[in-house]
Formats: structure tokens, C-alpha cells, sequence
């Protein structure tokens, strides 16, 4: 993935305490990432980066709409999304470039931190995992009712008969176990 600078914070430039961001993701930023289930979106991400003098504090709001597809009807609609999530930041240390969920640590002699990897992932994991079309005002489904119609010609109806037990199962019933 190229490095996109509006992704970029130079903090070394930055004072102790704090410091607030914003940046807007769109439909571009999703390009750059070659397998994102996510193609396109209008989304803010709000940070408050926290400085001091050996490690930053970055806190992520994430709110906006990605585009998305519907689990029942497969139809394309806006899926509003919002999150927080918190990354903090270590400068300097032995254990250099070991990651951690919410825990890095970068060398002492860095003086930038490119966020583009961080927010794509954040972004992804406030994704809620059913996706359907949101209801309307009277509590109704907003799905493609077409595509419903269909998808119910071709579902499977059970057997209404139970299936005969093979008999040989029949005589464990008559063991007792104490």
C-alpha cells in the first residue's frame, strides 16, 4: 500500500499535550487497500493524539456511511457506522516493531507516524457483522422484495415426515445406565 500523506502526522513537531485531527475518508482511500471488503464510504475520523515525552495516546471517533451489501437481498445501501478506538503509541524501547492490539512501539529516531493502516482497520471493525437494509418509518424492511420473492422459490422445504430410526438404534433406548 503507497503511503498517502494526508494520513501522516508529524508529531515530532508537536508540543506535550494535546492535539486534535480530522481526517475524511472516501471512496479512494478503499482503492488502496487491494482486498477491502469495503469499496466505498464518506467517513470522519475525529483523533486526539495525546503527546508525551516517551509515548503518544491516539483516540479514533469514527463516524460516517460505507456502502454495503445486504445479507438478505444482496442489495447495495449506506451503512452507518461509528466507533472509538484507542492506539497507543511507545517511542523508543528494546522491543521495537513488536505489535500489540492497541500497543506499538516505534524506534527513537522516528519522527512521523503514517495512520492509513490503523484507520482502514478501525474503520473495518466497526463494521457490524449483519448488514441488512435499515426498516423504514412504519417498521418495515427496506429490502429488494423482488430478490426476497425469489430467494423464497428456491428455498428447500423441510420433509414433513420424520425420517425413519434404523431399528438397531431402537434397542439403546433399553440400556440403563446407573
Amino acid at each position: 500500500m503507497p503511503t498517502r500523506k494526508e494520513y501522516v502526522i508529524q508529531f515530532v513537531g508537536l508540543g506535550v499535550g494535546l492535539h486534535e485531527f480530522k481526517f475524511e475518508v472516501g471512496d479512494t482511500f478503499f482503492k488502496d487497500f487491494e482486498y477491502s471488503e469495503i469499496k466505498r464510504g464518506n467517513i470522519i475520523i475525529d483523533l486526539k493524539l495525546l503527546k508525551q515525552s516517551q509515548m503518544m495516546v491516539l483516540e479514533f471517533e469514527i463516524s460516517g456511511t460505507v456502502k454495503a451489501e445486504c445479507d438478505l437481498c444482496t442489495g447495495e445501501f449506506d451503512l452507518p457506522i461509528n466507533g472509538t478506538q484507542k492506539l497507543i503509541v511507545k517511542v523508543g524501547g528494546s522491543d521495537t516493531g513488536n505489535e500489540d492490539d492497541d500497543i506499538i512501539t516505534i524506534a527513537a529516531n522516528e519522527h512521523e507516524l503514517d495512520l492509513a493502516q490503523y484507520i482502514y482497520e478501525y474503520i473495518t471493525i466497526s463494521l457490524p457483522s449483519k448488514r441488512v437494509h435499515p426498516l423504514d418509518k412504519k417498521g418495515k424492511s427496506t429490502c429488494d422484495k423482488e430478490v426476497l420473492k425469489k430467494l423464497e422459490d428456491f428455498i428447500i422445504e423441510e420433509e414433513k415426515e420424520e425420517k425413519k430410526i434404523d431399528p438397531r438404534w431402537d434397542d439403546l433406548k433399553n440400556i440403563k445406565l446407573n
